[in-house]
């Protein structure tokens, strides 16, 4: 049953379940939905809840029915969380290429860290060679 927060029900999810389940990281669910890392903790813990568009990309990076989640959506369990991950794993100690990097903050002045775009390109790029070659 949901918790109530003020007037509103908060839903309770399984993301972090489902995040161990599939073999991946809660790093890699923040670089696939390209939010900041301590975003995750909070749904992990359900203080919150992410949206319904993240919330879709958490299951379609978990091949999991947001059912499972949240609402159901048919998916297929192909791998594609652990081939990412271990894609991640390759990247950051292959290629060198960070998880983050600095870029300057208008709103705030400085320079603050942000999730890499060309490791969340290389991991968007992977899922797409991935799922042509594992559909059923």
């Amino acid at each position: 049953m949901p918790r109530r927060k003020g007037k509103e029900f908060i839903q309770k999810n399984r993301i972090k379940e489902a995040v161990i389940e599939a073999g991946a990281s809660q790093r890699l669910v923040s670089l696939w939905l390209d939010v900041n890392y301590t975003s995750i903790s909070p749904w992990n813990t359900n203080k919150s809840q992410p949206e319904e568009e993240n919330l879709d990309k958490i299951g379609e990076l978990l091949e999991e029915d947001n059912r499972m989640l949240l609402e159901p959506q048919g998916r297929v369990k192909t791998g594609l969380a652990k081939a990412l991950q271990a894609e991640l794993d390759r990247l950051a100690k292959e290629e060198g290429i960070p998880y983050e990097i600095e870029r300057f903050s208008k709103e705030k002045g400085k320079s603050i860290k942000v999730n890499n775009p060309q490791l969340i390109k290389k991991l968007k790029d992977f899922a797409d060679n991935y799922k042509k070659k594992n559909r059923k």
